[in-house]
């Protein structure tokens, strides 16, 4: 079999196991229920994965990357500013059922990752990174005369992180019609970064 099959393979069973997770929880996501999404036998499924925690950091990947491309989408590459980092994090927010499914398995993992330390280490370097890409954004708006520098990129970017992750966690419990009303207050914060006028 060729690795381009393969990986389209493993591709279409992480999103598969993706979805069964947003939908019905991890606890539902055993081999025999996620070969019967695929119609497939569970024997096909060990071809591709070995275990149920690699299936599970498949899925977590295949919505991470989801999310990562959407911000990416949203950032301005040409001299950002405060303005163009609103899109970046409201793109990282549950906002539309798309984003929702995404975040629903997130939070899944987290609790899974509590307890199985290859999963734990893979949603610490997927933190790590988006960390990293946070970061590098603000310390090139501070440059830039954009965003003030008495609070550090590191301090802005951990604020900016915890406040990210703790709304997307909260609008999961509120109905799409109230999240962007509800997330409104955040992006009123990030204004306060901008560099004061003289």
């Amino acid at each position: 079999m060729r690795k381009v099959d393969h990986d389209s393979r493993r591709e279409e069973v992480a999103g598969a196991a993706a979805k069964l997770i947003a939908h019905k929880g991890l606890e539902a996501l055993t081999t025999r229920a996620l070969a019967k999404e695929l119609s497939c036998s569970i024997g096909v499924l060990s071809h591709y994965f070995s275990s149920k925690e690699e299936i599970v950091i498949a899925a977590f990947r295949w919505a991470d990357q989801r999310i990562d491309l959407r911000m990416q989408e949203a950032v301005a590459y040409e001299s950002p500013n405060i303005d163009s980092f609103v899109p970046v994090i409201k793109a990282g927010l549950p906002l539309d059922e798309e984003s929702d499914l995404e975040w629903r398995v997130r939070l899944n993992l987290h609790t899974f990752a509590l307890t199985h330390s290859d999963s734990l280490e893979a949603e610490r370097d997927k933190n790590n990174q988006f960390r990293e890409l946070m970061s590098g954004m603000i310390a090139n708006m501070q440059a830039n005369g954009h965003v003030r520098t008495d609070i550090s990129a590191a301090d802005i970017t951990s604020i900016a992180f915890d406040l990210v992750n703790g709304m997307a966690k909260n609008l999961l419990m509120c109905p799409f019609e109230e999240r962007e009303a509800k997330a409104e207050y955040l992006f009123r914060l990030i204004a306060v970064l901008k560099t004061p006028a003289a």
